[in-house]
């Protein structure tokens, strides 16, 4: 899990919907970086 420092700012002008996608683009880079080995094999099976 990430520690309170790596949770990413949300800048204030962004409407609830951007924010909501800056997460998920946020959380789902964080994952590819966490797990970048098991992608890397699935994707050679």
């Amino acid at each position: 899990m990430a520690a309170e420092s790596e949770q990413p700012e949300v800048p204030d002008e962004m409407s609830p919907e951007e924010a909501r996608q800056y997460l998920i683009r946020f959380l789902g880079r964080q994952d590819l970086d966490e797990h970048e080995e098991i992608y890397e094999e699935l994707a050679t099976e």
